[in-house]
């Protein structure tokens, strides 16, 4: 079908889809969701079980090795990792990175049907496996709720749980959560001698307490009429209802509780987590909006309804922003489609000069229906605005107007040679119509491997070849039906007397076709002259520094403290204190949020998340300027090293790269924790010997003082007390027994019963805490213990994929490039270790997370290149070695890589290389252009090098517009920290191939084909 001829003849129908692609566009543009950055869904959840005085060791025999073995019979089991601690367990799964988002439902299922397999057969005492499978939620809306020291944190409770409450139903939001909630108690403090004195066995207390206060069902009475319900009233109702409980002694007497205790409300002690802002108690309250929800709208509307809810506020109790993803995404796209109106002003600017006019009308027109039949298309597919989509657009810009730059060019030819406008547009585009079909397909497969690969990493990046792929295909479509249509009002028609007139008969095109001649006559030299300039920037390339991820230009920081195992949340709090104060005074500091005992929401798509940790602090810092943030970062991360060498800082601007615990970590797996203790000391020691990385540590942490009060059978059987009985009394003298439920509203509040000196007790005071038998009577219980020992333990034991497995973890100093610290250490580690049989290493930390992405990227370069040899076959199916020289052009873009990340100051990370893979497409683009027009001229009956040089010669506008119009397209990109490097490798990458295509591309040709030019 020839679609030229077809739009010209028919062009009211070319209008009226023209017309639903602008104005679809328009709409789609209000109607598309908007977010910060492309949503991926992280697959992973994580199962949290409570085994209550079991230490790491039996929590990993009898909790966690159960649990993982069950689980992991699941299909899709990326990995699995798990901490042990003293009574509690937690485990986390993640999937195959290849699980459609929308099969995680089903997985998750699959999950809850394994954890309910293994709960009957855990042993008695452990709690119900707590499964979490939104462990990947992004709360982007982030406020806190901050009181003064007047209210308490059942006011701060109350009034966020009404927040969520009101929050909930509002459209788009699909979860609220709250985060630093205290537990609140009901303390019953007692003196313990006073009860032994009294004969009151505590475990007597707990009976009555759960006998009193429980739900039951009195049944029913049938009437004539009715039938009766009986309810028996008597649960407690107030805290004078516990006070006035009856407890009988032993030798018979009632004894009021009121009377020989102090029952009053408190907070649980210690605190799992705590969270202050500005210096302020806090509870965080996040948001989290829907993956295909207008984050934007979603955030107009919280803001509209908390307005409301501050008015009801009481003076003391305040609302404050931390993190708000809408109004930072709407920034962000914003900002981005500012410099969308950039690129594509600059696109035409220089078509107008360079073409004319009339050129610059008809091509920019193409431009604007390409963009709005992709915004239109990507509304029906549900790809939202955001930071990736929208730098797709800017990268495409311009390529979108190659295909109109090939045929107005032509067309504009044809008209100079004096033939009509309407042959002129048709012949022109049906002309090179394959050959731009391939070139547009090639384009489109060079960014195939981002959408392809295998890993959550790669996942974000995914819009941006969708966007590249839709806009780049309508872009040849309206190259053969919008610009003929409109090319044959626009251009004008050939004024009498240019027949024959030939368009490249000027000085400069004359001095070029010398030129060229003299090359291919040189044709050795100018190819040595290359592969020497090749073999140069290599070099360069291999000792340039590298980086993952680049930081983002956001106005925040982020820190996590890692303080001495074994220390509590309260003596970490002390500390905190002290570098709230610090923040406090620094001028540059708009806001600042801690959360002790664990990471906060995940506010951010690549949070971290730690915990539960007493020996750890999150902070958050927002800078008024998100220019100060770097220099802020910086004089914090020197504060914290001077003046609290004893705390592990780890502090950064924000990525886009999930945050480790460590940035290098290199794991032994192994059974005996003794040979992986000596294994991570042995690496350990060898890390301090390099120059590159300090904080060097174990994440299994030091050893903690474990008190080890040994229970007496013997003694205890005599005296008729149990195991039980002894560590209930240590509990009373500790954090409190559990003696039942107070419910109040919507809670249930724990009833502790508390040594009224607990909190002054020291270790030689716990060895005379009076324990009751079951004859009635108390003793001391250092009588029932043979010995009390003090031991050294580890506070955790980590697994890997069901094997132990203990990690030495470092930072790299300040200055240094994490991947070069990383080589230097890992090389010594291999060189100067030797493990044992039966262990393994492994390393981890930034490095695991940039190889998975690399190796998920590389995985289907292969198909890729592929796709494109079998499409260069197809457009030149007569010789086979014409795909292989335009393939073999390709590894000459490294010279321009190299020099546009030095001349920009980029390094070559995870978005550079997105952008080299582009720059292969763009490359062999412009290669198709002209070795499809050297075979075209050969056609025409022309001499072998006059064809060559002819062919380059008619291709030189085409081939420098196309990219001139792209490697300039990209300059509003410079200024993105995200896409800098990926402008800078495509600017400089795109400049060194346009000048190769023009002049060594047809000096290989020459030799491929043995044309000399002195023949």
């Amino acid at each position: 079908m020839n679609i030229p001829k077809y739009s010209l003849e028919n062009q009211k129908v070319v209008y009226f889809f023209l017309a639903i692609l602008l104005i679809g566009g328009v709409i789609s543009f209000f109607k598309l969701p908007k977010k910060e950055d492309a949503p991926f869904v992280i697959k992973t959840a994580v199962l949290v079980t409570q085994y209550p005085g079991a230490n790491p060791h039996e929590v990993e025999k009898l909790i966690t090795e159960p649990i993982e073995r069950e689980i992991q019979s699941m299909t899709d089991v990326y990995q699995i990792k798990s901490e042990s601690y003293f009574g509690l367990s937690k485990i986390s799964i993640e999937l195959q990175p290849t699980i459609d988002p929308d099969y995680m439902p089903v997985k998750w299922d699959e999950l809850r049907r394994k954890v309910a397999n293994i709960q009957p057969k855990l042993p008695s005492g452990a709690s119900t496996i707590t499964v979490n499978d939104d462990f990947g939620d992004v709360y982007g809306i982030y406020y806190a709720l901050t009181a003064d020291e007047g209210f308490s944190y059942k006011d701060l409770r109350d009034w966020a749980q009404h927040i969520r409450t009101q929050l909930t139903p509002i459209e788009g939001v699909q979860k609220v959560m709250l985060y630093g909630e205290q537990t609140e108690v009901i303390n019953v403090k007692i003196s313990t001698s006073k009860l032994s004195s009294l004969g009151i066995d505590p475990t007597s207390i707990m009976g009555i307490l759960q006998k009193q206060n429980v739900q039951v069902n009195t049944g029913d009475i049938a009437t004539d009429i009715y039938q009766l319900r009986l309810r028996t009233e008597g649960t407690y109702t107030s805290l004078e209802d516990i006070e006035n409980q009856l407890i009988v002694s032993k030798d018979g007497r009632e004894v009021r509780l009121g009377d020989i205790a102090t029952v009053e409300r408190g907070y649980y002690d210690p605190p799992s987590t705590l969270m202050r802002v500005n210096g302020k108690r806090a509870i965080g309250i996040g948001v989290a909006s829907g993956a295909k929800d207008n984050v934007v709208a979603v955030g107009e509307a919280v803001d509209k309804s908390l307005a409301e809810i501050e008015q009801l506020l009481p003076i003391g109790i305040e609302l404050s922003s931390l993190y708000p993803e809408d109004k930072i995404a709407d920034e962000a796209n914003n900002g981005f489609i500012l410099n969308l109106i950039e690129s594509l002003v600059i696109v035409i600017l220089i078509i107008f000069v360079v073409m004319g006019s009339r050129a610059g009308m008809l091509i920019g027109s193409s431009l604007l229906f390409s963009v709005g039949g992709t915004l239109l298309i990507m509304l029906m597919w549900g790809v939202g605005l955001n930071r990736t989509s929208l730098a797709a657009f800017i990268i495409a810009m311009g390529m979108l107007v190659d295909n109109a730059i090939v045929v107005t060019d032509n067309a504009q030819i044809g008209i100079k040679r004096g033939k009509s406008r309407y042959l002129s547009l048709i012949e022109g585009a049906i002309k090179p119509q394959w050959a731009l079909l391939g070139a547009t397909f090639i384009a489109i497969c060079s960014f195939l491997p981002l959408y392809l690969a295998p890993a959550s990493v790669a996942e974000i990046v995914k819009p941006l070849f969708i966007v590249l792929a839709v806009s780049l295909g309508l872009s040849w479509i309206l190259a053969l039906c919008q610009t003929t249509t409109f090319g044959n009002f626009i251009l004008q028609e050939a004024t009498p007397g240019s027949e024959g007139k030939d368009p490249y008969d000027t000085k400069i095109y004359h001095k070029f076709e010398k030129l060229l001649t003299l090359l291919i006559k040189r044709r050795f030299i100018t190819l040595t002259t290359v592969v020497v300039t090749l073999v140069l920037s290599l070099v360069i390339m291999a000792v340039m520094p590298q980086s993952f991820f680049p930081k983002m230009n956001k106005p925040y920081f982020r820190a996590d403290l890692v303080f001495p195992e074994g220390f509590s949340i309260h003596a970490v709090d002390e500390d905190v204190m002290k570098v709230e104060e610090y923040l406090e005074k620094n001028e540059k500091v708009k806001s600042y949020s801690v959360t002790l005992g664990g990471t906060p929401l995940r506010y951010y798509l690549a949070s971290s998340s730690f915990g539960p940790k007493s020996n750890y602090a999150n902070v958050m810092v927002e800078t008024k300027d998100p220019e100060d943030a770097a220099e802020v970062e910086q004089q914090f991360y020197e504060h914290m090293t001077q003046n609290f060498p004893n705390i592990i800082t780890r502090s950064a601007l924000f990525a886009l790269s999930p945050v480790p615990e460590a940035a290098i970590e290199i794991g032994f797996i192994g059974e005996n924790p003794d040979t992986l203790t000596a294994l991570v000391e042995r690496a350990k020691k060898i890390a301090h010997e390099c120059d590159m990385v300090t904080d060097i540590r174990s994440n299994w942490g030091d050893k903690v003082p474990v008190w080890k009060p040994m229970f007496s059978q013997q003694k205890g059987l005599r005296l008729g007390i149990t195991r039980q009985q002894v560590a209930n009394s240590f509990r009373t003298a500790t954090n409190g027994l559990p003696l039942g439920e107070y419910r109040e509203g919507d809670i249930s509040l724990p009833i502790l019963l508390k040594d009224e000196d607990a909190e002054n007790m020291n270790l030689n005071d716990v060895k005379s805490v009076p324990v009751f038998s079951t004859k009635g009577n108390s003793v001391k219980v250092e009588q029932v213990i043979d010995n009390f020992s003090l031991g050294y333990d580890y506070n955790v034991v980590r697994r890997f994929n069901r094997e132990r497995c203990m990690m030495m973890q470092c930072e790299p100093k300040r200055g240094a490039n994490t991947m070069a610290a990383f080589k230097q250490v890992l090389t010594a580690v291999q060189e100067q270790m030797q493990l044992p049989e039966g262990y393994k290493m492994k390393y981890f930390g930034e490095q695991e997370t940039q190889d998975v992405s690399n190796a998920a990227l590389a995985k289907n370069i292969p198909l890729t290149f592929l796709l494109i040899y079998v499409v260069l076959l197809f457009l030149f199916p007569s010789n086979y070695r014409k795909p292989v020289l335009i393939m073999l052009m390709l590894p000459l873009v490294f010279i321009g890589v190299v020099w546009g990340l030095l001349l920009f100051g980029k390094s070559l990370d995870f978005f550079a290389i997105l952008g080299l893979l582009g720059l292969i497409g763009m490359n062999i683009k412009n290669a198709i252009v002209l070795v499809d027009e050297i075979g075209l001229q050969l056609k025409d009956g022309k001499g072998a090098v006059p064809a060559v040089v002819e062919a380059t010669k008619t291709r030189i506008v085409p081939v420098t517009m196309a990219s001139g119009t792209t490697i300039l397209g990209m300059l509003p990109l410079l200024g993105d920290a995200m896409f800098a490097g990926m402008a800078a490798t495509i600017m400089g990458g795109l400049f060194v191939s346009t000048i190769l295509t023009i002049f060594v591309l047809p000096v290989t040709y020459c030799i491929f084909f043995k044309i000399r030019a002195d023949r």
